[in-house]
């Protein structure tokens, strides 16, 4: 066929002069479109199966007409329908009427709500595979309302639901070519860019789309001289009556690209890299290109209209990825970056994924190109075998490459960075987009002490048929060790160096687990320096492996980067390695392998956790393993686990499992354990911030104390009862109730069930007699405990002053701050008996005993002098005793003044009935505030200054 002049390869790009376009240009250009884009179309059908290609011709049909039987079909009389100049050919009508045994007019819908629809990415190209997905770009009327906007979008994930039963994955983007020229975009999802470009997304769209339906690209009617006129071009051609706006669909021109999207599309493909590292690196070089270039940049899809313009229509020529390819490839020459070609040609071969070194029975055209390119490379035999038997590359393999991916990732990146820098152009994302890349290359690149890296290279590679050993070697820090896993016999293990290394042998094991090197492995050699491992832990902590962190790990759902990571597994591995009796053995203790197994925990006094290895797995996919063998490692286990668990959002917990496969009373411990932590978790992450519960348990002959101070966990060892229930009565900044694990056990029997008799806004008192004397224990509206004893004579006597000392004292703090007040306090009433040999708890009434008896009113207020010492002012029914005025001699005076009152005379206790505390004196207490423990605390110290008093008159 003969072509224009004006076409000809000599020609100038273009064909726009001062005279404009005639209608045969415009007819040429639109002809010669159709000639690569029914080529291309083609070519993507050939590589699809019987079924999936008539699944694929059907599909703007079924957005053509919206009828009854089709697929994707929903009960919507608004269903936006009908493709512009869209006319299904007969065969196609009569492979619908199969599927819904309807007839079909083939007929224009005279007012077609969808423009077009094309099919952009690597279908069609030599890029494609049989795995590779089909990206579709619905674009619909502008004018369309949010409402139809939903129902298209309901039908495109129906047919794309069809289109799965077929081994079709397709996705739709529904797309405002109108919006799009303005810069309007979505928001980050698995199969788009969101924010993170436009020009440059444009410019891919160009380059690989195919029109499936509907009118074709306005872009194409403009010659790349003529880009950056783009709108003045298409409104002559409109006006000059050569093309019609409805048979056309315009996104607007590759014009000028925002030095900003470099560093957003770069972003983008460093996130895309995580799962298809060899595809990103293709994409990121070209945006290396494309920023040496920059202002004044050829982009891939300027050279394919050039090429379409000159009359190269050689679907091989005009291949997106051999375009792509051949640009990296002379860029890279040029360059004489060597290493990186040869690593641009590994990334090209595996995107392609034909297996050029083994026969076929088919010759297709992707395998026939992909011969010519492998053989003008220069690779041998050798080569190519070692890349199609990638399966079955060796771990050093896999390591080496994935070390020279990530550092052309990072290289590139880091290109970027610098070339956004030098232009003084901030990223054009979205704040949004920027935190779930940034959040998803967080999980997958941050190094940190303990993370599991994962080694995968975007291939389907078998390790399991590598023999791993570990080896314990010393470590350059003096006292410490390391574990390291090997692929070499044990022997040549000085000379080699190691596939991974850590301080504990868990974490080697579980990166040999999770990167899949253990998974056809039962026995593995394991050469100890310190402590002695059998076969039969090593064995039972791999099954343990395999049930609680199974392989592959489950994929994450994009939308968990939306939100912080969170905690959702924690495994705890108890002892791994170290066996209780022997550290028993070397503290100089008794031996206690006699004891039974199935012995109820608490009756153990001895500490039998050595060491734990907690593994973490958050939300974000990321597993981290923390070690602990100190002194305090399960305090410390807890106190880290409850840190984390308190940062997340929301109330979530995670799952809980507890693994110990030693010699020593292994069920005994990992039951143990289990329930300590689910104590400590229920006690400590509470919905209720406001509060800081406070979480027992003893270990050995110590108690531990937990408690979140300044919103930082923090625990406390006392060695002693005395040292704990002293500590139990300090003050408190809210109601911090005292939580004690289930096991906990007391020598001081009244504890306990004291402790775990707690409810929220509500006092209690214990009280245990000892002939004329009785103790009595109290615990206030904050959890803080009050020791004392006093004189008994009769319940009443007892209870009846201590409840409404404790009512007067709520309505004076109630007047102070109500806000802090919910309802009435209750008060409770416990006696303690010892009764043969049994302890028991019995609940004593208090309703009514405020009111009875009959006592003295004995009031005080308590104050600050300048001095910084106490002012006390004492009213006896009505008559006022001050400090100020008779000094040392006012217990005195108080005392005589309640003998003088007294018909009997009798010197029997006088009980303070109402205290009033000072702003100054509330001003100097710990946190400021007066809680019933202060209040009683003044009366007991004056009550015994009274007394005492009166005993001595």
């Amino acid at each position: 066929m003969e072509h224009s002049n004006f076409l000809n390869d000599q020609s100038p790009i273009g064909f726009i002069g001062k005279a404009g376009a005639s209608a045969l240009h415009v007819n040429e250009v639109r002809k010669r479109f159709h000639e690569v884009n029914e080529g291309r179309l083609q070519r993507l059908k050939e590589g699809l199966q019987l079924k999936q290609q008539q699944c694929f011709e059907l599909l703007p049909l079924l957005f053509h007409v919206h009828q009854r039987g089709l697929p994707g079909y929903l009960e919507a009389t608004e269903m936006p329908r009908g493709i512009a100049f869209y006319q299904p050919q007969d065969a196609l009508l009569r492979s619908a009427q199969s599927l819904t045994r309807q007839t079909f007019s083939s007929q224009l819908v005279s007012r077609p709500e969808i423009s077009a629809l094309y099919l952009m990415g690597s279908s069609g190209s030599i890029g494609q595979s049989t795995s590779s997905d089909l990206d579709i770009w619905l674009c619909y009327d502008s004018e369309l309302s949010q409402f139809k906007i939903n129902l298209l979008n309901q039908k495109c994930e129906a047919i794309s639901h069809w289109a799965s039963g077929f081994n079709l994955e397709v996705h739709f983007f529904l797309m405002n070519a109108q919006k799009f020229q303005g810069g309007e975009q979505q928001s980050l999802t698995g199969e788009n860019c969101g924010s993170t470009s436009h020009t440059l997304l444009l410019d891919e769209f160009y380059r690989t789309a195919q029109l499936i339906a509907g009118g074709m690209s306005a872009w194409w009617f403009v010659p790349t001289s003529k880009e950056l006129e783009h709108e003045g071009v298409i409104k002559k051609l409109v006006n000059n009556g050569h093309i019609s706006t409805k048979e056309v669909t315009d996104f607007g021109g590759v014009s000028k690209l925002d030095a900003g999207e470099f560093i957003g599309a770069g972003l983008w493909q460093i996130y895309k890299a995580i799962d298809a590292p060899y595809k990103s690196v293709l994409k990121l070089i070209l945006l290396e290109i494309y920023a040496r270039e920059f202002p004044k940049v050829i982009s891939l899809a300027h050279s394919l209209k050039n090429a379409v313009y000159r009359m190269n229509l050689s679907l091989d020529n005009l291949d997106p990825y051999v375009m792509l390819y051949q640009r990296i490839e002379a860029y890279l020459v040029d360059r004489g970056e060597k290493d990186r070609l040869e690593l641009l040609r590994r990334c090209f071969y595996f995107k392609v994924g034909i297996n050029v070194s083994k026969p076929t029975r088919t010759r297709t055209w992707r395998r026939e190109l992909m011969e010519v390119l492998v053989q003008s490379w220069g690779w041998t035999k050798h080569t190519v075998q070692h890349l199609d038997n990638h399966r079955q590359w060796s771990i050093e393999s896999v390591i080496n490459e994935r070390r020279l991916l990530v550092s052309e990732l990072t290289r590139s990146y880091r290109f970027l960075t610098e070339f956004a820098a030098e232009h003084h152009s901030a990223h054009v994302m979205s704040q949004r987009d920027l935190l779930i890349l940034s959040r998803k290359l967080h999980a997958a690149f941050d190094r940190r002490p303990g993370k599991i890296d994962f080694i995968k290279i975007g291939l389907d590679i078998d390790l399991s048929n590598e023999k791993i050993r570990l080896h314990e070697r010393e470590s350059k820090q003096k006292g410490s060790a390391l574990w390291a896993a090997y692929n070499q016999p044990i022997d040549e293990i000085d000379s080699a160096s190691p596939l991974k290394y850590s301080q504990g042998l868990l974490e080697t094991l579980l990166w040999c687990h999770l990167n899949g090197l253990l998974s056809a492995h039962l026995h593995i050699p394991i050469q100890p320096l310190k402590e002695k491992i059998s076969d039969f832990e090593i064995r039972m902590t791999i099954a343990s492996l395999r049930q609680h962190l199974p392989t592959p790990l489950a994929k994450i759902n994009p939308d968990r980067f939306y939100h912080p990571a969170h905690i959702t597994k924690a495994v705890l591995f108890v002892n791994l390695g170290r066996d209780p009796l022997a550290y028993l053995s070397a503290r100089g203790l008794q031996k206690i392998s006699e004891r039974s197994d199935s012995m109820d925990f608490s009756s153990l006094r001895e500490n039998l956790i050595i060491s734990i290895d907690m593994v973490l797995v958050n939300s974000w996919g990321e597993v981290v393993v923390e070690r602990y063998d100190d002194h305090n490692v399960t305090a410390n286990a807890i106190r880290s686990l409850i840190g984390k668990i308190n940062k997340q959002h929301g109330n979530s917990q995670p799952e809980l499992n507890v693994v110990c496969n030693n010699e020593t009373r292994p069920h005994a411990i990992a039951k143990r354990i289990s329930d300590l932590f689910e104590d400590a978790i229920n006690a400590l992450c509470r919905s209720n911030k406001s509060a800081s519960p406070r979480f027992i348990y003893h270990e050995s002959e110590e108690f531990l104390v937990f408690q979140k101070l300044n919103n930082v966990i923090g625990y406390r060892r006392f060695s002693t009862e005395k040292e704990l229930i002293q500590q139990l009565g300090e003050e408190q900044t809210t109601h911090n109730p005292v939580i004690i694990d289930r096991l906990f056990q007391a020598k001081t029997k009244w504890l306990k069930p004291l402790l775990s008799a707690q409810k929220p806004q509500a006092m209690i008192i214990g009280f245990e007699r000892h002939n004329k004397r009785v103790a009595i224990r109290l615990i206030d509206e904050k959890g803080s405990l009050i020791v004392f004893d006093t004189e008994f004579f009769n319940v009443a006597t007892l209870i009846s002053p201590l409840v409404r000392f404790l009512k007067i004292t709520e309505h004076r703090q109630r007047s102070i701050d109500i806000e802090q007040f919910q309802g009435q306090r209750q008060i409770q009433c416990i006696e303690f008996i010892s009764e043969k040999g049994q302890y028991k708890a019995l609940r004593t009434p208090v309703k009514g005993l405020i009111n009875k008896g009959h006592f003295i009113s004995i009031q005080v207020n308590v104050d600050v002098s300048s001095n910084g010492s106490d002012e006390f002012v004492i009213s006896c029914n009505e008559k006022e005793f001050s400090s100020n005025i008779l000094g040392d001699n006012l217990y005195t005076a108080v005392a005589s003044y309640i003998l003088g009152i007294r018909a009997s005379g009798k010197k029997y206790p006088a009980y303070i009935t109402d205290i009033a505390l000072s702003e100054n004196f509330i001003a100097k207490l710990p946190y400021g505030m007066a809680q019933t423990k202060h209040y009683l605390e003044s009366k007991l110290r004056l009550e015994k200054k009274i007394n005492l008093a009166m005993a001595s008159l």
